[in-house]
């Protein structure tokens, strides 16, 4: 149990792998869902995961021609927050004195590089064996309702995606939630996975997340976030997702073995 946030997520990890003999991490949950093709129910198996909240935020009246302190790197890209200002009648004309933030990938130390020396990441990727066992979890039955008159719309499936993201930010806006998938390609959108991904990274631990969608992270037509009613719906076939994977991964590991 992690608790929420990215610094508790990755203390928790940190620990872990500090107290135990740890072969490899599963991490499971829910998330909100960014990906239009994705309905809430399924369970997103991302192959990479970025923590998108390290910023170099710009002063205003500066733009993309000027430099960044110390060695920031406009390298990833940047949202402009003029682009999404709503009572103005051009886009051209807009302003806005929150200006320009440039994301900015994070440097990592890792347990078997040389002391002090930096390596920068953005996008980690899970474990390739773990990743490929995943793809097993393909049409694995799962819970469409929470009662007899509350259900969802869509059967839930497994679905492996490209990316999911993480920040200490609980993400009900839709401007945001478009602009992430439009600009990182990410479905998952949660608030410890890139944790567990950065610690393990650091730690040469082999890692794969599941994360089951509870909302649509504003995107949706209710007023209210979906989570308030099918969070609990997410969570067990989360857990359902993950009980299939320990028991495919004990297959696999006594056929390594066997090797």
């Amino acid at each position: 149990m992690t608790g929420m946030g990215m610094i508790n997520a990755g203390v928790t990890t940190q620990l872990l792998l500090s107290l135990f003999t740890v072969e490899g991490v599963v991490h499971y949950g829910v998330a909100g869902n960014a990906n239009p093709s994705l309905h809430i129910g399924d369970v997103a198996i991302p192959q990479y995961w970025a923590h998108l909240a390290l910023w170099s935020w710009q002063r205003y009246g500066q733009g993309p021609n000027d430099s960044l302190p110390f060695d920031f790197t406009k390298e990833v890209g940047y949202l402009e927050f003029a682009n999404y200002t709503s009572n103005s009648s051009s886009s051209v004309d807009s302003d806005n004195q929150l200006n320009n933030i440039w994301y900015e990938p994070e440097e990592v130390f890792p347990v078997d590089g040389i002391p002090e020396e930096t390596k920068h990441a953005l996008w980690v990727p899970v474990d390739s064996k773990y990743y490929h066992i995943a793809q097993k979890l393909k049409g694995l039955k799962l819970k469409a309702c929470i009662n007899s008159t509350t259900c969802l719309s869509t059967i839930p499936k497994v679905e492996l995606v490209d990316r999911g993201t993480s920040a200490s930010i609980y993400l009900d806006n839709v401007a945001y939630r478009t602009f992430l998938y439009n600009k990182f390609n990410v479905s998952p959108v949660d608030m410890e996975s890139a944790s567990v991904a950065f610690i393990c990274l650091q730690q040469r631990v082999p890692f794969i997340v599941f994360r089951a969608l509870s909302d649509l992270a504003g995107g949706g037509s209710a007023q209210s976030n979906e989570a308030d009613t099918f969070a609990s719906l997410a969570a067990t076939n989360s857990v359902t997702v993950v009980v299939e994977f320990v028991k495919l991964l004990s297959l696999h590991r006594k056929r390594w073995n066997m090797l």
